[in-house]
């Protein structure tokens, strides 16, 4: 039957849409209609609107047709003059954040490009029998899918690589680069500024909103002190040496990387307080402008320098910063990690988004993850021991935003609550990695810094910063948007 496909209708758009005519009469001509306008006659199949070029559709450009409501619709006539009407997609169009990017930022490539005419995305693609039962969350997840696919994004490309070399080739290639007053900034504002971290998220971006209650818990990790799981920062200084930085996974002889890097004598100090914790140490070399990240970090006995279960980088902070981490989903993790005095600061918000695990992932991916935990799909819930860990509703790199609506001001929270949650209005929250948690938020904070302010878990002086977040983010309303790029 004769149809246009490519977006669900209804849908929010932005940028360029691939929309495209299948099951056409053979030997026909399909003419497009926007608002029953002819906007674009195709005599070639796959019947793209706005044709294609190198073999790839060129995307039909929204802006032009204006902002708001509009409906698409095309008409085909096949050689002796029969006439077939398709159906109907209805589209919202919404300015894009282009203008809130530099001029040198490439936009991000659409993974529908990737794609075959054969554009089928289903709920059930990637999971394990019985491991998404509620069918409601069913349904959102199909609503998510539809939302990305609209946004020009294949939550499933390249699922069958746990590391994707294809997803790393969509990223921009230029960039602008970051501020000349480099030393000055905290170490999560020293990327590009074209980083989507630092980029706020419109008011009009396409969101789907999450059950009531999907997050009950949340852990603030911090550091030192307190659960001390949160993220160690090393930073290079005048006294500082080569050290090596060793990485190997476990006996895998062929992992092993020997990584050259500036390190002060002291660096073991700078590990978090707490052994059993993922023990993630970032080394940073501020004259160079580099920075290398590492998982399991502990001191080698050899050579005095770290020695990791898995080291990224060197990378570069004249970078988007995504690339280079060492969780799961590979992106850096500096311009996510709360910094000490972001969160106490007086007069400044937090200037980034915030990120971290969550407890239920999903084996999806996007901008600006190009990576997840190995047997995502299949593997069980290792906290508990029970049930699948691809129950989530957020992919990698996904961006869960609380209520811009909420009147935080209202609430009375403490400085560092309101900021973090301030943040997570703002910016969003990235999903990074897989926790035990509903929720984690990454810090590199030592948790005396939270004491003036009721502390982490509660004082006399207060609740407890943590459960001041707990509190706001169990009883709010919370939506996955679409990602925070620059589109074509």
């Amino acid at each position: 039957m004769f149809r246009i496909a490519g977006l669900v209708t209804p849908a929010i758009v932005a940028g360029s849409i691939y929309i495209f005519a299948e099951a056409v009469p053979q030997g026909s001509k399909v003419v497009f209609y926007i608002d029953d306008k002819p906007t674009d006659i195709e005599y070639q199949a796959p019947y793209w609107l706005g044709g294609m070029e190198d073999s790839k559709p060129k995307g039909f450009q929204t802006e032009g047709v204006g902002y708001g409501d509009h409906i698409i619709w095309a008409l085909a006539s096949d050689p002796v003059k029969n006439n077939y009407r398709s159906n109907v997609i209805e589209i919202h169009v919404i300015p894009s954040n282009n203008k809130s990017f530099s001029e040198t930022l490439t936009p991000y490539v659409s993974s529908l490009l990737t794609w075959t005419v054969d554009l089928k995305m289903s709920v059930r693609q990637n999971l394990v029998a019985g491991s998404l039962a509620n069918p409601r969350e069913e349904d959102l997840r199909q609503s998510i899918i539809d939302m990305y696919r609209n946004w020009g994004i294949d939550l499933f490309l390249d699922s069958g690589s746990d590391q994707s070399a294809v997803l790393r080739s969509l990223a921009p290639e230029n960039w602008a680069s970051p501020s000349e007053y480099f030393l000055y900034r905290p170490w999560s504002r020293v990327f590009s500024p074209d980083a989507v971290f630092y980029h706020a998220i419109p008011s009009e971006w396409p969101r789907v909103a999450l059950p009531n209650g999907y997050i009950h818990n949340v852990q603030l990790n911090t550091a030192y002190g307190g659960d001390g799981i949160g993220f160690g920062q090393v930073v290079a200084d005048a006294s500082s040496t080569t050290l090596t930085v060793r990485s190997q996974w476990y006996d895998v002889k062929s992992t092993l990387r020997i990584i050259p890097f500036q390190i002060p004598s002291g660096w073991p100090r700078s590990l978090p307080s707490t052994a059993a914790g993922d023990r993630h140490v970032i080394f940073i070399d501020p004259q160079k402008k580099l920075f290398v990240s590492t998982y399991r970090a502990r001191v080698d006995p050899f050579n005095k320098g770290p020695s990791a279960l898995y080291a990224a980088g060197p990378t570069s902070f004249d970078s988007m910063g995504d690339h280079g981490g060492s969780i799961a989903a590979n992106f850096a993790e500096l311009p996510l990690l709360i910094q000490p005095g972001e969160s106490t600061n007086l007069t400044k918000p937090i200037g980034h988004a915030i990120g971290g695990p969550v407890r239920r992932v999903w084996a999806a991916r996007v901008y600006p993850a190009s990576a997840w935990d190995a047997g995502v799909r299949t593997a069980k819930d290792s906290c508990s021991g029970k049930g699948y860990m691809n129950t989530g509703l957020i992919p990698y790199g996904g961006v869960i935003q609380l209520d811009p609506a909420l009147d935080l001001n209202a609430l009375k929270l403490s400085l560092p609550a309101f900021r973090i949650l301030q943040a997570m209005q703002t910016y969003g929250y990235y999903v990074m990695d897989y926790g035990c948690a509903d929720l984690d938020i990454y810090t590199a904070l030592d948790a005396s810094e939270l004491a003036p302010y009721g502390g982490l878990w509660g004082s006399s002086t207060g609740v407890g910063v943590q459960n001041e977040v707990q509190r706001v983010l169990s009883t709010s309303t919370l939506y996955v948007v679409a990602p925070i790029i620059k589109k074509k």
